[in-house]
């Protein structure tokens, strides 16, 4: 529950913004998905889940954990084009008109998000002390971004101070991405409208989830910056640090090889089996084939079972669960 409430707490600045956009325009912050895909059959079929603003689409898990695999499913599906776990990185394809149903699995502290190709998800840090329930504005912004396809985004602000009159600060952010190693960049304009909501100066956090390491590049005040890197292997995200920069400046973060990570499945795989309630023996069965054999290893799920007689229980023995082999499932067949 804490873990939540801080993810909530984080994303005030995605959430704010919608809401601005919920006000001027109608549209609320969580829609079903048939309202973007009317036309589509399968959109009417998963009453759980919903777009969440503009940018993510969440599918929360509302039964019980399965004791084997110990993780909850929800069925899912995704309009197409590529989408990728929120939390991360992880990359989902469905390449029909139709999109793509399927199952997807997470531990208890899991939660199905997803972000689509070229999402820009703005969030703040959480701060320490007394701050943390600060309603300035922050001054320490977090800029989660995803490749796959160009993006845009406005930061909408204000002073708290409610009038139709009154104009909100809003900040222009625009990702132009390019495949296949080329350069890709990412540019906050300079804030416009009530400024002075804002704070004068801002540390921005830049982390490009789902692509390789690379190195970058970073401008302010129409010159070169110094910037912090670092790479998250386990998330795939690149981060990229720029620190006290006037919100009156634009930003331009290059990147000068944006290839897609690499899908880490045999590090997912292993994953699922060393938490999973079932035998040893089935255990290193599974990761042996489905590391000879990649995704044709699900052909041999179901042949690895072997009961002994009803009188006697010998090492040999070996069970698939179902929910185990569907969670492989999706690892193995998520892009």
């Amino acid at each position: 529950m804490d873990d939540a409430l801080r993810l909530r707490h984080r994303m005030i600045p995605y959430l704010h913004t919608m809401n601005w956009r919920a006000s001027r325009t109608g549209l609320p912050l969580v829609e079903p998905m048939y309202w973007g895909s009317p036309d589509i059959d399968a959109a009417y079929h998963v009453p759980n889940e919903y777009m969440f603003g503009t940018e993510l689409l969440a599918a929360p898990i509302t039964e019980p954990m399965d004791k084997s695999s110990r993780r909850g499913k929800a069925d899912v599906w995704l309009p197409q084009g590529d989408w990728f776990d929120f939390f991360t990185g992880r990359r989902y394809s469905a390449s029909s008109p139709n999109g793509r149903r399927m199952t997807v699995w997470r531990p208890l502290d899991g939660i199905p998000v997803f972000a689509k190709a070229g999402g820009i998800v703005p969030m703040q840090p959480l701060s320490e002390g007394d701050s943390i329930n600060s309603v300035d504005n922050p001054q320490h912004l977090e800029i989660i971004v995803f490749p796959g396809a160009d993006g845009d985004f406005t930061l909408m602000e204000d002073s708290g101070h409610y009038s139709r009159q009154i104009t909100p600060a809003t900040t222009a952010i625009t990702y132009r991405w390019r495949k296949d190693g080329a350069t890709s960049a990412l540019t906050v304009s300079p804030a416009q409208g009530d400024v002075h909501a804002l704070p004068a100066r801002r540390t921005w956090d830049f982390l490009f989830r789902g692509i390789t390491d690379s190195d970058i590049s970073v401008q302010a005040y129409g010159a070169s910056v110094d910037s912090d890197r670092r790479y998250d292997a386990e998330t795939l995200t690149l981060q990229v640090t720029v620190a006290d920069v006037s919100t009156r400046s634009e930003i331009r973060v290059t990147i000068g090889d944006t290839t897609m990570a690499a899908d880490p499945r045999m590090e997912d795989v292993f994953d699922i089996l060393r938490h999973a309630e079932m035998r040893y023996l089935t255990k290193e069965q599974a990761y042996a084939a489905i590391a000879e054999n990649g995704i044709d290893a699900l052909a041999t799920m179901d042949s690895l079972e072997h009961v002994s007689g009803p009188d006697m229980e010998d090492c040999s023995d070996s069970h698939m669960p179902s929910a185990v082999r569907q969670a492989l499932t999706e690892v193995l067949l998520r892009s």
